[in-house]
This record gives C-alpha cells, sequence and structure tokens, in this order.
C-alpha cells in the first residue's frame, strides 16, 4: 500500500519573535515494515534544513530562523509504502520461553530497557494509576501467550476511558484522564503502555497517520496515536485502543519514544513576548493506486 501524505502546520504570533529553533518529527519511519519513497519539507519565512537520527531512531529536521517574523509555516510532503499486512502472520513463542525471549531480545538491544523501565507523568506505574479508576487492572498471566493478553488489555482500555476529542491537553498526565474517564488517542496508548510495562513487556509510544478509508475516523488534530509492545515470536506489533484495531497497511509510523514527549511532531524555542496562537494543523493522507 502506497501513500502520499500532506501535512501543514501554521504558528501565528501576536508580536514579532526571532531566532526561532525548530525540530520537526514528521517524516514517516523506514523500518522493516515501511519504506519512504520521498520526503520533502519547505518552511515559511524560507529556512535552511538540516536533520538527524534521534535516540530513538526518529529522523528529525530541524531549522532556525534568526529575522523577526510573526508567522511559522511548515511543509511536508511524502510518499510512503507500507509493507505491514497481517499483524497476526507470525509463529507465536510457546508461554514457557517468552520470558526468555524477551530476556535475549532486550540483551541484544539494550535500549529497550527504556521501553520497560521509564516511567513519567504520562506513563506512571499502574501503582499510581490503581487509585484512580474503580475498575481492576488486567492481569498478565504467565500460562498464555503474551499477545493473548496484550489483546485483552488493548480491550479493556475503552471501558475505562471514554474517547473525547478536545477532553485533555498536549502532553496531559495520565491520572488527570482517568480521574475524568476520558482522553484522547495519547491517553489510549499511555495507559497500554503502563500497563504493558508492568509485565515486563517493552512497549512504546507511536505518533503516525492513520488512512481514513470511507469512514469518519475518531481523530484529534493532524496525527494519531497508537502503542507498539515487543511480543515474543512477532516483535513490534502495533495496539490502537482507541479502535481496538491491530496496526495494518493502514497505519503510517513517523515517531516513537518512551511516552508522547519522545515523538512531539513539532517543538521549537524562541525570543520574544509572544506565546502564539494555537497551532493551525491541516493533513491528508490520499492512498496511491499502485499498477
Amino acid at each position: 500500500m502506497r501513500y502520499l501524505i500532506h501535512h501543514e502546520t501554521i504558528l501565528d504570533y501576536t508580536e514579532p519573535i526571532r531566532e526561532h529553533h525548530t525540530e520537526l518529527r514528521l517524516a514517516p519511519r523506514v523500518d522493516d515494515q515501511q519504506n519512504l519513497v520521498s520526503c520533502g519539507l519547505e518552511t515559511e519565512p524560507d529556512a535552511r534544513l538540516a536533520s538527524y537520527s534521534d535516540y530513538f531512531g526518529n529522523r528529525v529536521d530541524y531549522f532556525c530562523v534568526i529575522p523577526a517574523h510573526t508567522r511559522l509555516v511548515t511543509r511536508l510532503k511524502a510518499e510512503v509504502e507500507i509493507t505491514r499486512y497481517n499483524p497476526f502472520d507470525f509463529e507465536p513463542t510457546v508461554p514457557n520461553v517468552q520470558q526468555q525471549w524477551l530476556h535475549e531480545a532486550i540483551k541484544r538491544e539494550p535500549r529497550y530497557n527504556d521501553y520497560v523501565l521509564h516511567r513519567s507523568l504520562l506513563t506512571p506505574s499502574i501503582m499510581k494509576l490503581a487509585d484512580h479508576t474503580a475498575r481492576a487492572f488486567p492481569r498478565f498471566e504467565r500460562d498464555q501467550p503474551v499477545m493473548q493478553s496484550l489483546l485483552e488489555l488493548m480491550g479493556w482500555i475503552p471501558t475505562v476511558l471514554e474517547y473525547k476529542s478536545g477532553s485533555t491537553g498536549v502532553h496531559a498526565e495520565l491520572i488527570n484522564a482517568l480521574q475524568q474517564g476520558a482522553g484522547v488517542c495519547q491517553e489510549f496508548a499511555h495507559l497500554f503502555i503502563s500497563v504493558a510495562r508492568s509485565w515486563g513487556v517493552p512497549a512504546r509510544y507511536v505518533m503516525g497517520y492513520l488512512d481514513p478509508g470511507d469512514e469518519e475516523e475518531k481523530r484529534e488534530g493532524a496525527t494519531h496515536a497508537w502503542a507498539e509492545a515487543l511480543v515474543p515470536g512477532g516483535g513490534w506489533i502495533g495496539f490502537d485502543p482507541v479502535h481496538n484495531l491491530l496496526a495494518n497497511e493502514r497505519y503510517i509510523a513517523v515517531a516513537v519514544g518512551r511516552d508522547s514527549f519522545d515523538a512531539a511532531p513539532q517543538r521549537g524555542s524562541f525570543k520574544g513576548g509572544s506565546a502564539g496562537s494555537e497551532p493551525m494543523v491541516t493533513v491528508q493522507v490520499q492512498q496511491i493506486q499502485q499498477q
């Protein structure tokens, strides 16, 4: 499956600002499940772009606008090919060797420890979350496949969180979402991650794009968020608790991290007295018919 993506962000400021340093995580990832065919970025005011790969393997494009300005516009145009089709297409590891499989995977890639041990206000320990929901957290049964436990977890999350667009702010604390019983896709992903990590299963946050298909999708803003867990025998598999679906060819991953802070689409700093308005974000995800 191939997609053409257009992403535009407009930031307006009531007073001129200067020395505006910006990082973008907008270009789709390149891995064994998707390939970036082409990618172009432009800015207004015009700026010289450079890029690097961050700790989590995300492409980061960055630039600086030195002169005073009251508007910053960033535009992305990318074509990406998705090779992820059937997330169940793998040979599951038998339960009595699952922990050994995970241990060996982390030993080969020590950075995976970040996806097990990290705790934050966005992904706190479940002990801190337990007092803020009346429903019992799902248990991890060691005599059943990890994949089965994760599927049950994905189905459990909508029973404690109702999806409400605009109900939480950017990088909202997970406890606040549980207290009000509602959140957006990032809280759904953060809750999945917190519980999976409590089981010793590496789990990470994914920011990306979702093909809306022919139906109106429940999405806030410009991007979508879901979680990935390291499944014995299957590797990294995406779980979308908002839609109770596994990530397939409709999901286009852009950035991963321990939580949404690591995978923010755009962030920056500047000099000046204007805080700026809420970003105006426009995204188009168009399926390309392949010959």
